[in-house]
């Protein structure tokens, strides 16, 4: 281990092996390194600390990037954008996986099944006023009947044209 350290000019150095060894890259990708800018005391010597610094913000984009947030090195950029790539097919996989399960349906079942549903409600909710015009028919005149038939059908026709128009009801302010 020895003749992968030594001091030059009183900074600690390490071999180009070493440093590729230390760095987990080829020797050709620390001759590429240093043409972008890294550190090199002599031919075959790298300054430990200095290429370790300069390492880290290659690779990682340094500790606070730029103002956005984001890396300041192409490699850093690179870096980042391929997890979020692997991040996205991970998700789109799980995804998949979900659909082939069985756990998601089809947009256009989800559409016939509801306008089946609402078919169905409204049929329903159309003869509910008949019914309870029926129910009170023996306590109160005939006139009444109707009257209360008409205006339960009338608020039931408008609760439904508002959920089929915009999907939601909102109750009126009853008056005071």
């Amino acid at each position: 281990m020895e003749s992968n350290v030594k001091m030059i000019e009183e900074t600690l150095c390490i071999s180009a092996s070493y440093a590729a060894e230390l760095f987990g890259v080829h020797r050709n990708t620390l001759a590429q390194w240093v043409k972008l800018g890294m550190p090199k005391k002599k031919s075959g010597w790298y300054p430990l600390k200095e290429c370790f610094d300069w390492v880290l913000e290659y690779r990682l984009g340094g500790e606070d990037g730029d103002e956005e947030g984001e890396p300041k090195t192409d490699a850093a950029k690179k870096l980042k954008h391929e997890a979020r790539l692997k991040e996205q097919q991970a998700e789109a996989a799980e995804f998949k996986n979900a659909v082939i399960k069985g756990q998601y349906i089809s947009r256009d079942e989800v559409i016939s099944e509801l306008q089946r549903f609402f078919t169905s409600l409204k049929r329903s909710m159309s003869g509910y006023s008949r019914t309870i015009a029926m129910e009170v028919a023996p306590y109160v005149s005939p006139e009444l009947v109707r009257e209360i038939e008409q205006s339960i059908s009338d608020k039931t026709n408008a609760v439904l044209q508002q959920m089929s128009v915009r999907g939601v009801y909102h109750a009126k302010k009853g008056r005071k």
